[in-house]
């Protein structure tokens, strides 16, 4: 999930953010306004599927890409970029919004963590956010 799935237990940053920040990642506080609305919700969703019997995973799009040497906010070269390491699909014909690549993103995220390919930041408690080990996405195929 592209969310915090958990608050901080004081403050305004959990383990896992600031774990992200001195990694080089930037993230936004959970605690913000609109963070929290969403970290509230993301909490619920996970209850959700956890109950089906899923894992969940807490994953940051904009990191992943970071830590794949991929561009952060040029949607069409990060389109060509996702086309180029072997997705398929609507990455081939059309263009993508940018709420569709970070979905894209977040499900590579989860792809290269099944293949124990990622490092996870923060703890139990708070949670951990999911980053894909440093690689250049030219070394990448899926």
């Amino acid at each position: 999930i592209d969310a915090p799935l958990h608050l901080p237990r004081k403050g305004t940053l959990r383990k896992a953010d600031k774990e992200m920040i001195r990694h080089g990642y930037r993230v936004f506080p959970p605690v913000l306004p609109a963070m929290k609305k969403l970290t509230i919700r993301a909490e619920k969703l996970t209850e959700q599927i956890v109950k089906k019997g899923y894992r969940v995973i807490e994953v940051h799009p904009t990191s992943t890409r970071k830590a794949l040497s991929i561009p952060i906010n040029d949607w069409r070269k990060i389109q060509t970029v996702l086309t180029n390491i072997g997705l398929e699909g609507d990455t081939e014909v059309r263009t993508l919004t940018s709420h569709e690549i970070d979905a894209i993103t977040a499900a590579l995220t989860a792809y290269l963590y099944t293949q124990n390919r990622t490092e996870a930041w923060g703890d139990e408690e708070e949670g951990y956010i999911i980053v894909p080990k440093r690689q250049d996405w030219r070394t990448l195929r899926i």
